[in-house]
């Protein structure tokens, strides 16, 4: 009798498992998820009202799988402590098709681990990274600029002082407003052929040049490049990892 107890309680227990395993993905929406998870989990996020009425699914009790299918339709940014837990996500806005394609596909031979994957090692100010490019000038010269990453800034932005370095008229500039972490500045515009990530070409990039004395010396890495990629950053093995949705 205590053998036929035993298994009847076993066979329940496989039961239970079976139908767990078999319910249906939960689908949430992506804003309460987030304000969920910021609240358990203690890190905060900058541009969550993006998703507004974004739904998706959550299939995952690791956070970081979990952020990942919650913002699988966004471009965004994650950034860990030292500890690698989760400090801070940066939603950049909503993916297009259109994203990053030509770039990704240019170089495919050369990009570094994998053909739509780039991986930079980047230098530390503070809180703030900071990644060396190759910037491409319209005399086919390319200048190696060690670029600080910023989320705010839409362009990249370059001192003044670069303008005929890169051969490029500072008379034919167009004066335009940028948006900076800081606030709107005053700047001339121009389109630069190229800039080089590692050995991937990104063609065509706009740039807003900047007095030196505003700029303090520090030119920056902004959306114009940054919004084409997925972009995660470790401040542990101080990386920066660039994935073309």
């Amino acid at each position: 009798m205590k053998s036929k107890r035993y298994w009847v309680i076993a066979l329940l227990l496989l039961g239970w498992n079976i139908v767990q395993a078999a319910e249906p993905t939960t689908t949430v929406a992506v804003t309460a998820e987030l304000e969920r998870l910021m609240s358990v989990h203690g890190f905060e996020v900058t541009g969550i009202e993006q998703t507004a009425e974004a739904m998706a699914h959550a299939e995952s009790d690791d956070l970081f799988s979990r952020l990942q299918t919650l913002l699988e339709n966004f471009n965004y940014v994650v950034v860990q402590t030292p500890n690698r837990n989760v400090k801070r996500v940066l939603i950049l806005g909503q993916k297009t098709a259109s994203v990053a394609s030509p770039p990704a596909t240019q170089n495919s031979n050369h990009a570094s681990p994998s053909a739509n994957e780039i991986v930079l090692s980047t230098q530390r100010q503070g809180a703030s990274h900071l990644v060396t490019v190759a910037l491409e000038g319209s005399n086919h010269q390319k200048i190696s600029q060690l670029l600080l990453i910023d989320t705010g800034a839409d362009q990249v932005v370059l001192p003044t002082s670069l303008i005929a370095t890169l051969g490029l008229n500072s008379n034919a500039l167009h004066p335009r407003q940028v948006q900076t972490a800081n606030g709107m500045v005053s700047a001339k515009a121009a389109n630069l052929p190229a800039l080089w990530l590692d050995s991937q070409r990104l063609p065509n990039i706009p740039v807003a040049f900047i007095d030196d004395q505003r700029l303090g010396g520090q030119a920056l890495l902004g959306m114009a490049v940054l919004g084409r990629f997925q972009m995660t950053i470790d401040d542990t093995k101080n990386q920066i990892k660039l994935v073309t949705p």
